[in-house]
């Protein structure tokens, strides 16, 4: 079968349960190894060997899974990464985030390499490692309270060739560094209510849902682990926002703080200098 005669196939097929033209491309191109779309309408007119690849990879959409999780592949600032089961699919708000973060380093400490950056619930590693892509000269740790999602991680900062230390942790390493810079995207969503199904049926819960053992805000907030001044960055929930405001003034003093929204109009960032 030619490659055009599966991709309108898919497509007949897809529309009675609302699988986008979009993700069958990606699901064809990440499948068959291709560079990317251009390659893929290039090849059109070509014989596909592994068709059950593919249609076993498009039944597993028909179910729900999320199309990374079947190719293994997320984007994120340009960059591919791997992914899979245990770790949350990098979301266009973490992008957002680490653009805001990088220009708040930059604007903070202007004249200052040698920062220590700390990302806590690294996951599949993305916001680490492109911190330490854009601050090279920089010490970037990163850590993670699932062990399935740091060997994802590992495999990532290995492919990117960059150096990060990751550790087992739940927030802060088991180090006596002090950081410049601390930043998490880290459980915030408080109810199920609401939440896409394909997200509640396959992505890690750990890593969604806020709870009092898991509170990396609360954690971050009371610990004595920064230098003066440093810069705190969280990615949070709309619903967050009278909590968070009431921690700081729990436990912060000499600080100052902005809530940014996100492309939605929604807020969705935490900035904290102290």
């Amino acid at each position: 079968m030619k490659l055009k005669e599966l991709y309108l196939s898919l497509i007949k097929e897809g529309k009675k349960y609302q699988i986008s033209e979009l993700d069958i491309r990606y699901l064809i191109t990440d499948l068959l190894n291709l560079e990317n779309q251009s390659s893929f309408y290039l090849k059109l007119d070509q014989e596909v060997k592994d068709i059950k690849k593919i249609k076993n990879g498009f039944n597993q959409l028909r179910k729900g899974v999320p199309l990374s999780y079947i190719t293994h592949k997320a984007y994120f600032l340009g960059d591919i990464y791997y992914v899979n089961k245990d770790t949350l699919i990098p979301r266009m708000e973490t992008e957002e985030l680490v653009t805001l973060l990088i220009k708040r380093i930059n604007d903070y400490y202007p004249n200052k390499k040698q920062l220590n950056i700390l990302d806590i619930g690294t996951g599949s590693g993305v916001i680490a490692i492109k911190l330490k892509k854009e601050f090279p000269d920089a010490r970037v740790d990163a850590t993670e309270m699932s062990e399935n999602a740091l060997k994802v991680a590992k495999k990532n900062i290995k492919d990117h060739q960059v150096k990060i230390n990751l550790y087992h942790a739940d927030a802060f390493p088991h180090n006596k560094v002090k950081y410049d810079v601390i930043v998490s995207n880290p459980p915030y969503i408080k109810y199920k209510k609401g939440v896409d199904q394909s997200v509640l049926d396959y992505e890690p819960h750990d890593a969604l849902f806020i709870s009092k053992e898991n509170n990396v805000y609360q954690k971050v907030l009371q610990s004595k682990r920064c230098v003066s001044p440093c810069l705190l960055m969280f990615e949070i929930a709309p619903n967050l926002v009278d909590d968070l405001k009431r921690l700081m003034n729990k436990h912060l003093t000499n600080y100052s703080f902005n809530f940014s929204k996100d492309i939605s109009n929604k807020v969705r960032f935490l900035t904290i200098m102290c």
